[in-house]
């Protein structure tokens, strides 16, 4: 909620926000220069709040009233909301009128009114670009002499390119010529030059450019920042039609050795779109070509003295990427080409700093003079390499402090330039093209995978860590499958980065090492550190890397339970999980064994127990594969003295829930735990920590446990009686309602796991065969007899015997996490939540009401697919809504009344003729979409009401109903998720003409 809405708390209607746009704009009309600017800076958080296209359209015509007749002061600011809100311009519907009323200022005699109204079309470019009379006006402008008029111009022709490519024709030779006059402002012509970038689709206009850019770079009196804004356009416009060519590469290769980093930086990317392998053949070309590559040799040596903290790593990546095209294209094999010699020296000299082995002081030039000298070879190893201690979150203070690991903090450059140095050697050996060099590169990712593997990083600073895992993994398995890599990965299984850790459990689940050599090594390894694990007795002594290396092998055994349901990987999954979870509980029986909360307990839960960061992953995994069992006795084991209140409690609400899974033949017991996880969601509920997901979830599992119990009495029942009739109705209609509550949990939430929403479509398969099987001899609800009844317990007693293992709750990581999903916010116009009075409505009519509202999409979080639109289903009811939230049973039935809606049609018979019978208008819903304007929509809706004339004759009459709102998201892919929000609002129906 934005700030403005603070002042007022009834802040949450249409209504609402046109009175505060009213007072604003009469406090834009006071005489107060101090309250006038307050006014109009209280417009945007006003449009962030009530985006309605009405009010926004109404908002900004009444700014722009106020921008054509008030001071330049004024004017300033309303220009600075243009710029704030100008996501919100596209709403506007006069946009010619706004348009109008601005031109009238840009027409005027004042200079600084008229820089003033080019910048208000700058910030409105969205909107103004594509009109010639906003065109024409900027065009005008550069014929103006004063300084503040002219830098105006420049900028609101960059912003108008941007929308309006075709305004380039308009004003090409105006920019060019302003462009190309030395008497200009650098900042001036530096604006103009880079506005000229969006002349890359043109042809005609590429070539033009590329001479003038040329002209400029040569020109006597250009200065370092038009040069370095002529090179960035330069390389806009190099494409496959317009190449650098090789004289002019040539002169960009000069620029390379400037003492000014911009400069050298914007040569080095320009050369960077150079193609080396176009220009070979041409006359001359070997000495120019040589003349580029000593340049470059030249810059990157000239990096490789400097000391380590004055290393430009733009510099080095740059130059030795230019220097490996030119040596890939020509091929010449004689010796090692100079791009991998220095790169591959790079890459060791700074995996040598990381380990320790080489001195923070010697720069890479010393370090590859000595190593030649000593005969030894740059692989960054050493006597003085640091070996494996075994760090962990809770040693690494005592780690050196250049060995803590921050990310890309600058506190720590050591490890960021090894990453970097690292993906350099592997894009080198790619433009080279040769195996050799592409070999060398795969074993340097493994050298430095095994050194970021010895050091402890948290997830929190480890997103560079990831992406270099994830680039280097892809890059080695395209080029060799059984690459260095995946032979180290056994070593790695106890490292403390926790990026290591989840990378190599995506690894060994992702089927890429089956059938291999590694596969089965790695199989053996975690098998024999499980088998380790479940028969110790004594786990104070364990190294913190055994027990890193034990809980990572249970991850990838659980793992790969997962993945041989889907058949990606064929190493025994049965086997593999049963060791996993066997181990967890002999290690949660002997952590048990202990007095909850004493000092031995801890102490070996700290020694034995997961980190940390794998805690949560292994719960899920076990709850993933059905092992309930484990997922109880790891919640025991876990000490929670020193834990906060929510995060005991959801721990208790998980050992509970998996104790009632592991005593599903216990009906009452069940119920009793069951009941009892329910009730330590409602503390989390108190304790402000939403689990609405995780309560549908334990709801439809309890009336699912539950109604199979019942299905197995009375398929079990002796001879059959009347009452069986009653008890045949009752668990058909549960069964049904089941299929919807399942239903309702698939289409509530969007990011559900795959296995969770696997076992939802298996609850939803088996309601369907059961109810199937009921009801395969008519209505139950009409035409049931004893002997109809037999056939149903016949019929239900033959599924029965497929239910235990389809019965089976297997529930994703989305259980131990809130899904995001997104959220809608509706009103009603008419207001049908006034409290004031109740809408009235003519009996027999058309009752019309427009649903506005707004999508709150999660920010953190990716959804599926991008909504594209709304569906509203709406229907009269005698009663309102009687359920909260939270209510599982009774939400499903209003969902499945709002799935069962259909489109409404128009009747055009007269009003005489109209069906107004009432059971065809209660709980029928009717079914209208609308598309999503950004994150607004507004719905037309129309409801017909029952003629009480016809129901209760001719006497006057008045009924109180209740309008039901359902609302659902339908995405990019055409799937409808129903998430809400259902209201419902009163509604009086009336024969009185007072209606």
């Amino acid at each position: 909620m934005s700030v403005l809405s603070q002042f007022s708390p009834e802040a949450m209607s249409a209504d609402w926000a046109f009175k505060q746009m009213f007072k604003l704009e009469s406090e834009c009309r006071t005489q107060i220069p101090a309250t006038q600017v307050h006014a109009v800076g209280q417009f945007p958080k006003l449009f962030d709040q009530f985006p309605f296209p009405t009010l926004v359209n109404s908002a900004f015509l009444k700014l722009g009233d106020l921008f054509r007749s008030s001071s330049n002061t004024l004017r300033y600011h309303i220009a600075q909301v243009f710029q704030t809100s100008q996501h919100h311009l596209p709403q506007i519907t006069h946009t010619e009128e706004l348009l109008k009323r601005i031109l009238v200022v840009l027409y005027s005699n004042d200079p600084v009114a008229r820089a003033l109204a080019l910048r208000l079309l700058g910030n409105g470019s969205v909107v103004f670009a594509k009109y010639p009379e906003a065109q024409h006006g900027v065009l005008l402008r550069f014929q103006s002499a004063h300084p503040l008029e002219i830098a105006a111009a420049v900028q609101t022709t960059e912003r108008m390119l941007k929308y309006s490519p075709e305004f380039l024709l308009v004003v090409w030779e105006t920019v060019i010529a302003k462009a190309s006059d030395t008497q200009m402002l650098d900042t001036t012509r530096t604006q103009l030059i880079h506005s000229l970038r969006h002349a890359a689709s043109n042809l005609q206009l590429c070539t033009v450019l590329y001479d003038h850019c040329r002209t400029w770079m040569s020109h006597p009196e250009s200065t370092s920042l038009v040069q370095n804004a002529t090179m960035a356009t330069w390389k806009t416009i190099i494409q496959k039609h317009n190449e650098l060519r090789l004289e002019d590469a040539e002169f960009v290769s000069c620029l390379v050795q400037s003492q000014l980093s911009s400069t050298c930086h914007a040569a080095l990317a320009l050369l960077d779109r150079w193609v080396p392998k176009s220009h070979i053949s041409e006359m001359g070309a070997d000495d120019i070509i040589d003349s580029i590559r000593d340049r470059l040799i030249s810059l990157v040596r000239q990096q490789f003295r400097n000391s380590p903290s004055d290393i430009d790593m733009y510099r080095v990546r740059l130059a030795l990427t230019v220097l490996a095209k030119i040596e890939g294209s020509l091929g010449d094999s004689s010796g090692v080409p100079e791009s991998w010699e220095l790169a591959e020296a790079f890459c060791s000299w700074c995996l040598g700093v990381y380990r320790g082995s080489v001195p923070n002081s010697q720069n890479v030039l010393d370090f590859i003079q000595r190593s030649m000298a000593s005969g030894d070879c740059l692989d960054g190893e050493s006597k003085m390499d640091i070996p494996n201690s075994g760090c962990s979150a809770e040693t690494d203070h005592l780690l050196p402090g250049n060995r803590r690991l921050t990310g890309m903090d600058k506190s720590n450059p050591e490890y960021y330039r090894l990453i970097s140095s690292t993906l350099l050697a592997m894009r080198v050996s790619a433009l080279l093209g040769q195996q050799d060099y592409t070999k060398a590169a795969t074993k340097n990712v493994m050298r430095t995978w095994n050194a970021i593997s010895q050091t402890f990083l948290s997830l929190n600073s480890g997103h560079f860590t990831k992406r270099f895992l994830r680039t280097s993994w892809s890059w080695c398995m395209r080029i060799n499958k059984d690459c260095p890599i995946s032979g180290t990965i056994k070593d790695m299984l106890g490292s403390p980065n926790e990026c290591i850790t989840h990378s190599i459990a995506s690894i060994a689940a992702s089927g890429k090492l089956s059938g291999s050599n590694v596969d089965t090594q790695l199989v053996a390894a975690c098998a024999r550190n499980i088998s380790d694990f479940g028969s110790a007795t004594n786990d104070i002594e364990t190294p913190a890397s055994e027990q890193r290396s034990t809980w990572t092998s249970i991850i990838i055994a659980l793992t790969w339970g997962l993945c041989s349901e889907n058949g990606a990987v064929q190493n025994g999954l049965s086997e593999n999980a049963k060791l996993a979870a066997d181990a967890i509980l002999s290690w949660s029986s002997r952590i048990c064994s202990q007095a909850e909360g004493s000092e031995p307990q801890l102490a070996l839960y700290a020694a034995s127990g997961p980190p940390a960061h794998l805690w949560q992953r292994v719960l899920s995994l076990l709850a993933a594969n059905g092992v309930w069992s484990a997922v109880g006795s790891l919640c025991r084991a876990t000490p929670v003295s020193r834990l906060s209140n929510q995060l005991q409690t959801w721990i208790s609400f998980v050992r509970l829930f998996a104790d009632s899974e592991c005593a599903t033949n216990d009906p009452e017991e069940y119920l009793r735990l069951a009941d009892s996880s329910l009730a330590q969601l409602g503390n989390l509920e108190m304790q402000k920590v939403t689990r609405i997901y995780q309560l549908f979830v334990v709801q439809l599992r309890r009336e699912m446990t539950d109604l199979l119990n019942g299905w197995r009495r009375f398929c079990l029942a002796g001879s059959l009686h009347p009452s069986s009739i009653v008890s045949a109705r009752s668990l058909i209609s549960r069964t049904l309602e089941l299929e919807h509550q399942a239903r309702l949990v698939a289409h509530r939430f969007m990011t559900i796991d795959c296995t969770t929403r696997n076992w939802l479509c298996n609850v939803q398969a088996l309601s369907a065969s059961v109810s199937a099987a009921a009801s395969k001899n008519g209505d139950y609800q009409t035409h049931l007899s004893l002997q109809h009844v037999a056939d149903i317990k016949s019929s239900v007693s033959a599924l029965m015997q497929d239910v235990a293992g389809a019965a089976v709750v297997r529930l994703g990581s989305s259980f131990f996490s809130m899904p995001p999903t997104p959220e809608i916010s509706i009103e009603t116009n008419p207001d049908m939540d006034a409290a004031e009075s109740t809408v009235t409505v003519f009996s027999g009519t058309q009752f019309h009401l427009v649903v506005e509202g707004f999508l709150q999409i999660p920010t953190k979080h990716r959804l599926p697919a991008a909504p594209a639109r709304v569906l509203v289903a709406a229907w009269l009811s005698r009663q309102p809504r009687r359920s909260s939230d939270q209510d599982l049973h009774m939400c499903a039935r209003y969902a499945a009344t709002a799935q069962r809606a259909s489109r409404f049609t128009p009747n055009e018979a007269a009003e005489d003729v109209l069906e107004h019978s009432e059971k065809l208008l209660w709980e029928k819903a009717i079914l209208f979409d609308t598309k999503l304007d950004g994150s607004y929509f507004e719905c037309p809706c129309v409801i017909p009401t029952p003629s009480l004339q016809q129901i209760f004759g001719h006497y006057d009459t008045n009924i109180a109903v209740h309008v039901h709102i359902y609302c659902a998201l339908v995405d990019g892919v055409g799937q409808t998720w129903w998430i809400g929000p259902h209201k419902s609002y009163p509604l009086v129906i009336s024969t009185t003409s007072r209606s």
